[in-house]
């Protein structure tokens, strides 16, 4: 038998199968990086990131930059030293995706990546006040990842940016109040896929799983019957990822929110008694909600002396340090005025808290002792 030779047919063929290698490499360095992300080792990650966009036409690693820029940028929202990068990012993301979205080889994958651009794209405008295009690109994201998930249902990972999406469009209030003062014009939300959706991708998810675990349990902080949940969901990450210090402080801050003063003060000597040994800004930030659970407990001069180990980091380094945090130094500065009988001074950071809610986050907590504070002194609560 003769054997007739078809180049055209073997080149497809070794195109499709170096392809297919090029996609098990990239999604190898993707859930690397995303575990580095999740250790806090966010240098080793910058070198996967560098390595996805040198090596592979696909914009992985430019996506991979843009959800590193929104871990950063949901931690410290005023930070404004991304924007360059994020549209850099975004514009290279969207220059592959947009013309491949109905390319049969590649329309999940294009689907799938310029959901998560314009995800991080809706909310860079947002938090830059831009509130038409942050409305218009929610709504493209959640386009382009339903129909992510309508070809491949299997892709779990993609629920997460949309249980998100749909959790801003159902409720505008509680976002607001935990990602800056932002508004997103989307036409309507999904209240019964957006918390389920994070669900689905802690429960069966790939490489997001736990970043799905982080954000579900932020979603529960401002209900106060759903933080023993956040709790769980914040204890097992700390478990996971000790060397990560934002979820350890995000734990320590939940505990606080709990009045629970005794778990806190463990929660904090385990932090500062770690093998990393905290450095600035999260030194300050762990002390904070130290004096706070001694003021719960009443030790007003545990609590005295220890703020003023702190006060000059926050004072002086205030622009470093995530702009919520700083709402909780001026309440407990504002309190222990009040416990020293210096009323004006206490009256004075409580307004400032007030002035500070228009265009940051600021606890609901804390809202209502600044408020509380300006209508009578603070005092500390009759113990058991």
């Amino acid at each position: 038998m003769r054997l007739t030779f078809r180049p055209l047919l073997f080149l497809t063929l070794v195109a499709t199968c170096l392809s297919t290698l090029a996609d098990e490499s990239i999604h190898a360095l993707e859930k690397k990086g995303t575990l580095l992300r999740l250790s806090g080792d966010f240098a080793s990650a910058k070198k996967i990131e560098n390595e996805l966009i040198e090596n592979y036409a696909q914009p992985a690693g430019h996506v991979f930059a843009l959800n590193t820029i929104i871990t950063h940028l949901t931690w410290d929202e005023k930070q404004t030293r991304y924007d360059e990068a994020l549209l850099e990012h975004v514009d290279r993301t969207l220059e592959w995706c947009e013309p491949r979205i109905d390319n049969e080889e590649f329309a999940t994958i294009a689907n799938y990546y310029c959901g998560q651009a314009n995800f991080i794209l809706s909310y860079h405008h947002a938090l830059r006040g831009n509130y038409y295009q942050a409305g218009k690109r929610g709504t493209a994201s959640i386009d382009y990842l339903e129909t992510t998930l309508a070809r491949d249902p299997s892709l779990i990972d993609a629920k997460m940016h949309l249980g998100v999406g749909y959790h801003v469009a159902d409720n505008l209030p509680p976002f607001i109040k935990m990602f800056s003062k932002i508004l997103w014009f989307i036409p309507s939300g999904n209240s019964e896929r957006s918390l389920p959706y994070l669900l689905d991708v802690i429960e069966d998810g790939d490489q997001y799983r736990d970043v799905a675990r982080y954000i579900y349990s932020i979603l529960l902080l401002e209900t106060p019957e759903l933080r023993p949940e956040a709790s769980l969901q914040l204890q097992q990450l700390v478990s996971l990822y000790p060397a990560n210090a934002r979820f350890q402080l995000r734990f320590i801050s939940l505990l606080i929110s709990m009045n629970d003063y005794e778990a806190t003060l463990r929660s904090i000597s385990d932090y500062l008694d770690g093998a990393k040994k905290p450095a600035e800004p999260d030194l300050s930030l762990a002390k904070i909600w130290k004096v706070r659970a001694y003021l719960g407990r009443g030790e007003t001069e545990q609590a005295a002396s220890i703020f003023k180990e702190i006060d000059p980091a926050f004072r002086n380094e205030r622009d470093q340090l995530p702009g919520w945090s700083v709402a909780w130094f001026i309440l407990t500065d504002g309190q222990l005025h009040d416990l020293a009988n210096r009323r004006e001074q206490a009256r004075v950071a409580y307004k400032e808290i007030l002035s500070i809610a228009k265009y940051t986050y600021v606890n609901v907590a804390i809202l209502d002792a600044a408020r509380a504070g300006l209508a009578n002194p603070y005092r500390l609560q009759p113990g058991p």
